[in-house]
């Protein structure tokens, strides 16, 4: 008889670990693991996106200020908007008691903004005209960090805040003093009045012409003030073009400004906003010499 065959081993002994095929056994898993999250990335992007909802502001417009460069901006953004206005007391000029119920200080322009369930209630045009084409403008009208030279943003923020700032105190001095007179008890009316030309001759002219001609020589060759397109700048400084025309200069000194206003105003969106918010009358609040 032969011998029995040895048993067949249910075991084998340890052996060393093959790298190699670990390394395929590894990869494969990475790669099966990247393809399921590309997968679950695709799906995520394929699913409908969260309805939102369109913003609506509402303008708190008094006559005769500065609220209507933001009804034109809002024009110019496409936004739907409506507009609440406001008249002034005729001897006091004042605003009315309700647009404290909209803003502490009874401010205008001031906007509510309502969007996707939140509301904001905004006053200052420097602010509000930041606030929303930063929100809902992109680059449309805003030179963006990304989107434009070092200089051009540094151009666009200067004349975005100089409306406010260093072109409007003496715009608003020239009215403290052209009314001042006619404010008075009609004993010292004279003595008022000769404080007042005083005033204004030496001191707030010639601030008014060293601003203008600032500007007048910014202008020069240009269509818009910043980036060679319509910007929040243009619109900020509308106003002080517009109060030219009651100002104790002379308009016909500026043609630059005169040239880019009449350029603005012409724009369609500027005149759909004249129909909605109104026209500014600002020979109220000052005299011409």
């Amino acid at each position: 008889m032969s011998e029995n065959p040895a048993p067949r081993r249910l075991w084998t002994a340890a052996r060393p670990p093959n790298l190699s095929s670990q390394v395929r056994l590894a990869q494969v898993g990475d790669h099966l693991s990247s393809s399921s999250s590309s997968a679950a990335t695709a799906a995520a992007a394929a699913q409908p996106a969260t309805a939102m909802s369109a913003p609506h502001v509402t303008v708190h417009w008094l006559e005769d200020s500065r609220a209507q460069r933001i009804v034109w901006l809002l024009q110019e953004l496409g936004i739907d908007y409506e507009v609440k206005h406001y008249k002034r007391d005729p001897k006091t000029l004042l605003g009315p008691k309700e647009l404290y119920d909209v803003h502490p200080l009874g401010k205008s322009p001031t906007v509510v903004v309502r969007n996707n369930g939140e509301s904001v209630t905004l006053a200052e045009s420097g602010a509000i005209v930041e606030f929303l084409i930063e929100r809902y403008g992109a680059d449309k009208l805003a030179v963006s960090p990304s989107s434009g030279s070092m200089q051009d943003r540094a151009d666009y923020l200067y004349w975005l805040h100089y409306a406010e700032g260093s072109a409007m105190l003496p715009n608003m001095l020239a009215m403290v003093f052209g009314r001042l007179p006619a404010q008075a008890p009609w004993f010292l009316r004279p003595v008022l009045q000769s404080v007042s030309t005083g005033a204004l001759d030496k001191m707030i002219v010639p601030r008014l012409k060293a601003q203008y001609g600032w500007i007048e020589r910014n202008l020069e060759g240009k269509d818009y003030f910043v980036a060679g397109k319509l910007t929040g700048a243009d619109i900020m400084m509308s106003f002080v073009a517009e109060i030219l025309d009651a100002s104790p200069v002379n308009k016909a000194d500026f043609p630059n400004i005169s040239r880019w206003h009449t350029a603005m105003v012409q724009r369609p969106a500027y005149k759909e906003a004249l129909e909605k918010g109104g026209e500014n009358n600002m020979g109220r609040f000052t005299q011409r010499e």
